[in-house]
């Protein structure tokens, strides 16, 4: 199923660029104009400045000085084909501490009606667009998308165990305490065996979707061409991680709303009655756990302008979710609380339709809990939603349906950095 390849990959130079720690940056699309600038002040190689550009033309200023930093040997390319082993070490919120593996590789690009690799979040133009210009000016895959596959047997995480006994290529702590340690894997029986084994897995994009699709769009443009099935283009960078490793976790992406032209908080709670159980908390942090105990159903959280603390929203037991979902939706897709927060609170209670959260229109995220509420408390909202995590096997069972959730439903921590290795197609 899925053909995954090694690669030539482009990298920092060590004998340039001896701590990379000033180099790498988070992906782009959790990068705020303010972080950016931060990246910027860090070094004058800093990764942002090639996938955040600027100037009249952002994304040819991008390609020239990705081919000046090549010139200057600031970038230097692996002679050989290498899969490159990812380890992250962190802490979650609850201060536990946790590793993650995984490997960096190319996959073949593959259309999503394949079933080889499986999107679970909706996409956006503008993201998408935006990727896809700055993919053609460089033709260089900057940043890896981040997937996951199923291997109980742990048989890929077993081969490329070995080579942690040799010093990492990188090994840096990063700006949010996270341990990076990168390995470059040379031998050419192990990469033959995760080839091989890969074959007979699917890969669900956990984090990228407007990247993939981005390069399924460059692909086709490619391709009236070159038919070369081999050609560089019908390929991408992707991020590798069993979905059966302890270290997988993922936060809540939480919403928000603001901005309604009308607002009726009384009107809000009394048309909720209809498909929700309410519970008032005067403390916050205890109606958030309150929906953490109440994780088995569907829960959530909300601060509300012009109500007194906060409150917990359940789902009643006898509302109707079928009616509203795609039929052999899986019951566990129907219950998914972003879900159901879209479907029922945002567009029957509150009147938020599916084209104003395309347009991000009254809609905000946050996956800073301790933000959203500084922004509640500013009086920036109208009302704040926190939400218990989707759980992995909620989202591969979405993917499976055929169904997408809606943009940010899923936050998997930690983010894999971008600038410890890029793919370049020429």
């Amino acid at each position: 199923m899925a053909d995954v390849r090694g690669l030539r990959g482009l990298y920092y130079n060590p004998a340039r660029i001896p701590d990379v720690s000033g180099v790498i940056s988070l992906p782009y699309d959790v990068i705020s104009p303010e972080h950016r600038q931060e990246y910027i002040k860090r070094s004058e190689y800093n990764i942002v400045r090639l996938i955040l550009p600027d100037g009249d033309d952002p994304y040819a200023a991008a390609d020239r000085l990705a081919k000046e930093w090549i010139r200057e040997g600031i970038l230097i390319q692996d002679q050989e084909q290498c899969v490159y082993l990812y380890h992250q070490t962190f802490r979650t919120n609850e201060g536990e501490e946790k590793s993650r593996t995984g490997f960096l590789a190319r996959i073949r690009l593959e259309d999503f009606d394949k079933g080889v690799v499986l999107p679970h979040e909706a996409t956006l133009f503008a993201p998408k667009e935006d990727r896809l210009k700055l993919l053609r000016a460089s033709k260089i895959n900057f940043s890896a998308i981040f997937s996951l596959y199923s291997d109980p047997a742990h048989e890929i995480d077993s081969i490329l165990q070995q080579f942690t006994s040799a010093p990492p290529r990188f090994s840096v702590t990063d700006e949010s305490g996270i341990l990076n340690r990168v390995w470059a894997v040379r031998d050419v029986a192990a990469i033959q065996k995760v080839q091989d084994i890969m074959k007979n897995h699917w890969v669900l994009i956990a984090d990228g979707h407007h990247r993939y699709e981005s390069c399924l769009v460059y692909r086709d443009e490619q391709r009236k061409n070159n038919s070369d099935p081999e050609a560089p283009f019908n390929f991408t960078l992707m991020y590798f991680s069993n979905i059966h490793h302890p270290g997988i976790a993922i936060s809540p992406y939480n919403r928000a709303v603001a901005d309604l032209p009308s607002w009726n908080p009384q009107d809000i709670l009394r048309k909720s009655e209809k498909y929700f159980d309410q519970q008032r908390f005067d403390n916050r942090d205890r109606a958030i756990q309150a929906a953490k105990e109440n994780s088995a159903q569907t829960a959530f959280t909300a601060l509300v302008r012009g109500v007194d603390g906060a409150v917990l929203f359940k789902l009643k037991s006898g509302v109707d979710l079928k009616s509203i979902y795609p039929k052999d939706t899986p019951e566990v897709v129907m219950n998914l609380d972003v879900n159901v927060l879209h479907k029922l609170f945002l567009n029957e209670i509150l009147g938020i339709t599916d084209e104003d959260v395309k347009k991000q229109t009254y809609i905000k995220y946050y996956k800073d809990l301790e933000e959203e509420r500084r922004a509640f408390d500013s009086g920036k909202l109208q009302i704040a939603f926190f939400l218990n995590p989707t759980r992995v096997d909620q989202v591969v069972e979405a993917a499976k349906a055929g169904l997408k959730m809606p943009q940010k439903s899923t936050f998997f921590y930690p983010k894999i950095m971008t600038g410890f290795v890029m793919n370049k197609h020429e």
